[in-house]
């Protein structure tokens, strides 16, 4: 048996090789801190000496020799890796220029995103006017409109891809939000090799330089963004106008957050992206075309065959379109994998489909190393996997109809775990609504909008629009007729790796004995969940959602959320963004209570999705009932209760006391949003919580005054984000707390949480922990929150920006 596989392994030798190096920078992510610089120059020099060794070994083609090999490629491999990240992470914005004036010359790096506050895109710094100031080679900035100067007679100004600037900004690192689960932004950030984010200031001398900077890349950007606005123009003040701009050219900014939820939850999101079939189509054409012109003519076909011409041709127009689409992984994996299948026809040799996929996948590590942080590497290259798992290992003929049913099945079926591991949750009519939809978009809507960017007839996109229009008419009636999303807990990555190998012994060739035991292999996957608090504790995560407020409180099987976060956009909010994946993967299935202390939309700003997007049961509040959020409830039968003091209620074991607004108190117009904020306390046998809102100094004296005996808490929710407005000396003494917790954003323009504000709880040996620097922040109630864990220093990643607390030059 061993010897079998051994023989296997040899015959396999390229795809073995290959499979290590693709595997070595995928491991390579996983460090918490990179090597020194001195040990990578020594891992790769050991590496190379190795493999020049294995060489000249006489057993060089032995099991032993592959062995060897492989692993010194990856070796090599990984510490490639590391040095790359080494000195991408090099190129730093020094904390000491944090927040401060730099004047800049650079170019805009790539199409700006503009809506109706801003105008935000990557620049490419050149030049640094500032004495001794530091700047990252590639920057994110925004032009906000509050701060904007009128410019050419125009609120925002017109910045396009490729422009030269001069202009002075704010700049600071890359600080996303880092939660237990949900979005990575500062992998996000690493992966473009955007190094610092800022704005451009009001009193900046802006002054254009150059229209054109002159590079390639800026001209693609500059067709980008031209055909952008043409698309824009035509099929200005239409639904799903954005959805054929991705489809184009692979910018998909413009897809609102809603009709991203309608195509997630029908499992056809995939679609509105560049994917390898679209950029396969177009490359089609263009194969065809050249093979039908090639082939008539003789001189052309004694310089190379047709067949040859067409091949290549097809491969070089796909990386040409692909960069046209943004070059996004899909596109990448295709135009490797039709590269190399280019060039082994030109070379007369056969290659497998497997080894050019591994090629494919050999090129985009190579060339982008953090290409595995992004989602879209895995589902792009394990779909082309499995079909290939299915499709290559046929013992007998198939019928068309029998491939098409079991390639779908496959990718249904494999593609499950890593969506539930990324984003807890699949379609469960995906099959279905796929079966209509990739025919319809991939064979009718795709080549009509690609059409259109060869022959630019208008008529061809309001033909595209209106078959996406129907089909989005046909997923939300299917959506409504029975469940579309199934939603759970995050599973442990053991429980997603043998999901994946159950999947594959299922999917394997009729021969394979007792395939029904893969379906074994996959019930980890759903029954290995996150542990609840025990009868009678409760766990409090403080989430971290920038500037705003998010609680999430935990009892045995009650879950409540504390505020929503703040909007950021229109289309985009904490609730969705934060807060209701933080509830998927800790197995929150629903939202037993849902408390919006105050109006304000730093806490209220996420509510819509989560009454939305998410089973609740009640909410309770202290806005008046002709606001948007109440309104919202009401549509979805979410009972909107008034916060007043004296309400109680008990989960498992844990007690909940509304101790503020005081009935009376919304006969009172002219009281502050803020001190109408709902305060609660939550108490177990063990410790004890209270969550505070925005209350300023005259509701903290009003719940000393009147509620001083049931004050006292174990931990506190500091109210108004540390501001100088609360946190007076007789609350605190009178609340005593051992714990206290901020919420508040990284660098955040009101300057919270104030020194002044900390140097009372210093004085009163109070422990201050604050989301801005520590991520968000988990304690539980059996431990008499003794445990506190902070997730920033959890999340052993090399890329995490972890700030000194001893480092006062944060709070400058």
């Amino acid at each position: 048996m061993l010897k079998e596989i051994g023989n296997l392994l040899l015959r396999w030798r390229t795809e073995c090789v290959l499979i290590t190096f693709v595997m070595a920078p995928v491991m390579a992510q996983l460090v918490p801190t990179l090597p020194a610089r001195g040990v990578i120059f020594s891992v790769l020099g050991l590496s190379a000496v190795a493999l020049l060794a294995i060489r000249l070994l006489p057993t060089k083609r032995s099991l032993f020799g592959l062995v060897l090999a492989a692993l010194s490629i990856a070796t090599l491999a990984a510490s490639l890796t590391w040095l790359r990240a080494d000195i991408r992470l090099a190129d730093e914005l020094p904390r000491d220029w944090e927040g401060r004036d730099i004047e800049i010359i650079g170019v805009v790096d790539e199409m700006p995103q503009r809506n109706e506050r801003s105008i935000r895109f990557a620049f490419r710094v050149e030049r640094v006017l500032t004495e001794n100031a530091r700047v990252p080679s590639r920057i994110a900035l925004g032009w906000y409109k509050p701060s904007i100067k009128e410019l050419a007679g125009e609120a925002l100004p017109q910045i396009r891809a490729g422009e030269r600037w001069r202009w002075t900004v704010r700049l600071k690192r890359p600080h996303g939000y880092v939660n237990p689960a949900g979005f990575d932004l500062e992998a996000w950030l690493l992966e473009r090799n955007i190094r610092a984010q800022g704005s451009i200031q009001a009193d900046s001398l802006a002054k254009r330089l150059d229209e054109n900077a002159g590079r390639f890349t800026d001209h693609v950007e500059r067709a980008r963004e031209s055909l952008r606005a043409r698309m824009q123009e035509a099929l200005k003040d239409q639904r799903f106008a954005g959805v054929l701009i991705a489809l184009a050219i692979g910018d998909q900014q413009a897809i609102s957050d809603a009709d991203w939820a309608l195509f997630n939850a029908t499992g056809v999101s995939h679609l509105l992206s560049i994917s390898g079939a679209h950029v396969t189509l177009f490359a089609s054409w263009i194969a065809l075309a050249v093979f039908f012109v090639w082939r008539r003519s003789p001189s052309l076909i004694r310089l190379i065959p047709a067949q040859k011409a067409a091949a290549l041709a097809a491969a070089l127009v796909a990386c040409a379109y692909a960069m046209l689409t943004g070059f996004a992984v899909p596109a990448q994996r295709t135009c490797y994998m039709l590269l190399v299948a280019a060039l082994a026809l030109l070379l007369n040799r056969q290659v497998s489909p497997w080894l050019i996929l591994l090629w494919a996948a050999t090129t985009v590590l190579l060339i982008d190393p953090w290409a595995a942080l992004a989602v879209g590497f895995w589902f792009s290259f394990v779909a082309v996997l499995l079909l290939l798992y299915v499709t290559q290992f046929r013992v007998m003929p198939e019928s068309a109809t029998r491939i098409v049913l079991k390639t779908q099945a496959a990718v249904t079926l494999g593609l499950a775990p890593i969506s539930l591991a990324f984003f807890q949750q699949v379609s469960l009519i995906g099959p279905i609504a796929n079966a209509v939809a990739i025919p319809l978009i991939t064979l009718l809507v795709v080549p009509l909008t690609l059409l259109w960017l060869i022959l630019p007839l208008d008529p061809l996109l309001y033909l595209a629009h209106w078959l996406i229009d129907a089909l989005a008419a046909g997923l939300q009636g299917a959506i409504t007729l029975w469940p579309a999303l199934w939603s759970q807990h995050a599973p442990p990555s053991w429980a997603v790796l043998l999901a994946l190998a159950g999947v594959a012994w299922l999917l394997a060739p009729k021969l394979t004995p007792h395939r029904w035991l893969g379906a074994l292999w996959c019930i980890p996957l759903f029954t290995v969940s996150p542990i609840p608090p025990a009868q009678g504790d409760f766990r409090v995560t403080v989430l971290d959602v920038g500037q705003g407020t998010a609680v999430a409180v935990r009892t045995h099987s009650h879950t409540l959320v504390y505020d929503a976060g703040p909007r950021w956009t229109d289309d985009s909010d904490a609730g969705a963004r934060v807060v209701a994946p933080y509830l998927r993967a800790s197995g929150s299935k629903q939202i037993d209570g849902l408390v919006i202390s105050h109006l304000d939309l730093d806490h209220s700003g996420g509510a819509n999705s989560l009454l939305r997007g998410m089973p609740v049961a009640w909410m309770l509040t202290s806005v008046f009932n002709d606001a948007e959020i109440v309104k919202t409830a009401t549509q979805k039968n979410v009972a909107a209760i008034g916060c007043h003091a004296g309400q109680t209620w008990s989960w498992d074991g844990v007690d909940f006391e509304v101790l503020h607004p005081p009935l009376g108190s919304y006969a009172n117009a002219r009281l502050k949003t803020n001190d109408r904020s709902c305060v609660i306390k939550i108490s177990s046998n063990n410790a004890s919580f209270l969550l505070t809102g925005d209350i300023e100094s005259l509701t903290e004296a009003a719940l000393v005054r009147d509620a001083a005996m049931t004050l006292a808490a174990d931990a506190l929710l500091i109210p108004h984000h540390g501001s100088t407005t609360s946190s007076t000396t007789a609350f605190l003494d009178a609340v005593s707390p051992k714990q206290a917790f901020i919420n508040a954003g990284y660098r955040n323009r009101f300057g919270h949480p104030r020194g002044a504000v900390l140097a009372r709880y210093a004085a009163r040996n109070i422990a201050v922990h604050r989301t801005d620097w520590h991520g968000a922040i988990t304690i539980e109630s059996k431990d008499q929150f003794q445990n506190v864990r902070r997730e920033r220093n959890e999340r052993r990643r090399y890329w995490i920006d972890r700030v000194d607390p001893d480092d006062t030059r944060v709070l400058e």
